[in-house]
């Protein structure tokens, strides 16, 4: 009954004032429009921090068996491993909106209540977090750090302590180095000051400038790496595209930055499917929030359809197409990127035999239904989702804020169900 109650309030349209849309002028990138509801801002409950905290635990304990396979030498994630297990220092949770009517709802539910709820919620956990100045920034007031700022940076500090060592971001291919540089900077080149003050990391590497640093300095690194080793866009739109890996590519190198990275994301260039962890949503199976297939005969499984009834959907609604599927590849991208959601059964299994043919294994989930909420202010009406940022901070998890994402229904995206940050978003603070 209580999962049945939540279901309604997650499925409800509201309205509320939300205030005025702001454009930000003070973001550097060479993106943008950046707009936010500079006056709104939405308070989650503890129990929710709660819940999600105890679902980024297992998020980190489900890293274990991949970081196993993944492993090449002695030395990798040294600074990952707490405890014996490995640890993924912040990650960002991609989830469907909460209304208001939701968080009011759950205030004194159990956690446990509330976890199970959410699990079913979050579209996935990113491990590589991208875009600092725009989160540090887009809902700053006036003269006043955002609730986020403050968290992030006191983050950065903490880890600095704990291991007496700077940390610098590393883009480990040339294309992945500049795009850094324009749209998390808006510069073509910056200086460590510059770095320290837009990002809050203490220093920019390229792939060349990265190996000139070790190498001045017999093979060590001064910095701690938080690695940006995501595949670029033009990977992602065409998956058979081959990508320089000037770093990665050179297995001394690699086991330099595999020594000394904060981030759970290295794979050699040749590895083979199994043993890779880059952008990887494995972790999802083993967390009850995705079925895994290899080919589309393996949506006839009885197992589907058990993991389909575990998630509160009748396996014969998505065989009439009442219910619709998301399939998302399960390594090696991000975005939405390869996935495949469509309303008619024959045409969602028609794309998703032609995109396995390319990305390899995929993931399902049922389709989540987006809330809406019109704005009484202009009578603008958004589908929104909510972004969610956790570090463990002193061997325990903590809430460093998130970020509501608004998408005008009337707005090209709106209007394809997607929901991403581009120049059409809107964004609001949670906290």
């Amino acid at each position: 009954m209580i999962r049945i109650q939540i279901e309604q309030h997650m499925g409800i349209s509201m309205t509320a004032a939300l205030g005025t849309v702001v454009e930000r002028t003070d973001i550097k990138s060479s993106i943008g429009p950046f707009r936010s509801l500079s006056g709104h801002r939405t308070m989650y409950p503890e129990v929710v921090i709660r819940a999600l905290g105890e679902l980024y635990d297992e998020y980190n304990k489900a890293f274990t068996p991949l970081v196993r396979v993944n492993r090449e030498w002695e030395s990798d994630y040294q600074y990952c491993i707490v405890d014996g297990m490995p640890t993924n220092w912040g990650v960002q949770i991609d989830m469907v909106g909460l209304p208001q009517c939701f968080l009011d709802t759950v205030v004194d539910m159990p956690v446990a209540v509330v976890r199970e709820a959410l699990r079913g919620k979050i579209f996935e956990v990113e491990n590589s977090l991208a875009g600092y100045q725009l989160l540090e920034n887009i809902c700053s007031r006036k003269k006043e750090d955002s609730f986020f700022k403050t968290r992030f940076r006191a983050f950065l500090d903490g880890l600095r302590d704990r291991f007496k060592k700077s940390i610098a971001l590393l883009a480990v291919t040339d294309e992945k180095y500049r795009s850094i540089l324009e749209v998390e900077f808006g510069k073509n080149e910056v200086s460590d000051d510059e770095v320290r003050e837009l990002s809050g990391f203490d220093r920019l590497f390229g792939p060349i400038e990265f190996r000139q640093h070790v190498e001045k300095r017999g093979g060590q690194s001064e910095y701690l790496l938080y690695v940006r080793s995501s595949d670029p866009v033009s990977k992602l739109k065409k998956p058979d595209s081959v990508v320089d890996h000037p770093l990665l590519g050179d297995p001394t190198m690699r086991k330099i930055i595999k020594a000394y990275t904060l981030t759970l994301n290295i794979d050699a260039p040749e590895m083979e499917p199994a043993r890779r962890i880059n952008d990887t949503k494995w972790y999802m199976p083993g967390m009850g929030m995705a079925f895994p297939i290899y080919s589309e005969a393996d949506l006839l499984r009885p197992e589907f359809g058990q993991y389909l009834r575990a998630q509160g959907v009748d396996p014969q609604d998505v065989e009439l197409g009442r219910t619709h599927l998301r399939a998302k590849p399960a390594q090696g991208a991000y975005g939405c990127y390869g996935h495949v959601s469509s309303l008619t059964t024959a045409r969602f299994r028609h794309e998703l035999r032609r995109n396995m043919r390319q990305r390899g294994a995929y993931l399902v989930q049922p389709e989540m239904e987006i809330p809406t909420i019109k704005n009484t202010n202009d009578g603008t009406e958004y589908n929104y989702i909510d972004r969610n940022f956790l570090a463990v901070v002193g061997g325990h998890p903590e809430f460093l804020g998130g970020f509501r994402s608004f998408m005008p229904v009337s707005s090209a995206e709106g209007q394809r169900g997607r929901n991403h940050g581009n120049g059409a978003t809107v964004w609001s603070e949670i906290v």
